[in-house]
């Protein structure tokens, strides 16, 4: 079996695949080697981050293959594929694809954080008050409809095929994970990991309710990304990471039912949209 019959839109093995498989990989690393207890239900927790989880898969999987299919028409019927002017391999399209594609998203993710109306849907994924594989899995359907509409925008520009863009999607739900799975991996691992992903020590720095901690380390496959636009951070003390964001920090006030409202809280209420 090539890699194209494992990705493509057709064949069974769909992102949704691999994020169940990637779920249940790092659940059972978590158990193994958990990095820190956890402090609230996790079942409670699992319940609210999977069923968003749920929506987004919607979103992704069928609301936007339709789109998959029509933008890779598109571009090749108006000659915007800049991917056949520079003559690359397979493998190369896909690694250009991955790495262009990653470096979108960490424009994307600085301006989540950065401009007031995007931060409001942002938040609900940093509302997290503890730190696993599923809180890759929390991000409000409202984010997720604006990041995969520019994400295929960018795929429409590159001319990226079926097959490089689901290779991009295994590779962004599996690193995501991989970033927020509360493990504790060997130092020297850790490290090296640090050179050029992002592992759960430097993403959970960004979890932290610190806001220039929260306000850096946004790459999500590659650490480079931030080492070279200066929001890297380093030196932080992982044991005194305290999770979450400082004005949600009951759990009451945080069920899926006000998870899914709160973009819209006070919305057209003047000064009330930053962070």
């Amino acid at each position: 079996m090539n890699l194209g019959s494992l990705i493509n839109l057709e064949s069974p093995f769909s992102p949704s695949f691999y994020v169940v498989t990637g779920i249940l990989f790092f659940l059972t690393l978590e158990n193994t080697i958990p990095f820190r207890a956890a402090t609230l239900s996790k079942l409670r927790r699992w319940r609210i981050n999977f069923s968003m989880n749920f929506c987004n898969v919607v979103i992704i999987d069928l609301c936007f293959v339709y789109l998959l299919r029509k933008t890779t028409l598109f571009s090749g019927t108006h000659q915007l594929n800049l991917f056949e002017k520079i003559h690359l391999n397979s493998i190369g399209r896909i690694l250009l694809t991955i790495l262009l594609l990653d470096l979108a998203l960490y424009w994307m993710h600085r301006l989540n954080h950065k401009l007031p109306f995007l931060w409001r849907f942002h938040r609900v994924h940093h509302t997290d008050l503890n730190v696993d594989v599923s809180s890759a899995s929390r991000f409000h359907f409202g984010e997720v409809t604006v990041s995969t509409t520019i994400t295929y925008t960018f795929m429409l520009l590159m001319g990226a095929t079926l097959v490089e863009v689901r290779a991009f999607q295994v590779a962004l739900f599996l690193m995501a994970q991989f970033g927020h799975s509360n493990i504790k991996l060997w130092s020297t691992l850790e490290k090296f990991l640090w050179l050029v992903l992002v592992p759960p020590s430097m993403h959970r720095i960004h979890h932290s309710n610190i806001k220039r901690e929260t306000d850096s380390n946004y790459g999500t496959i590659f650490s480079f990304w931030d080492r070279l636009f200066g929001t890297f951070t380093y030196n932080v003390d992982q044991d005194k990471i305290i999770f979450g964001l400082n004005e949600f920090k009951d759990p009451n006030e945080l069920t899926l039912f006000k998870l899914l409202k709160l973009p819209f809280r006070g919305l057209f209420v003047r000064g009330n949209a930053s962070k």
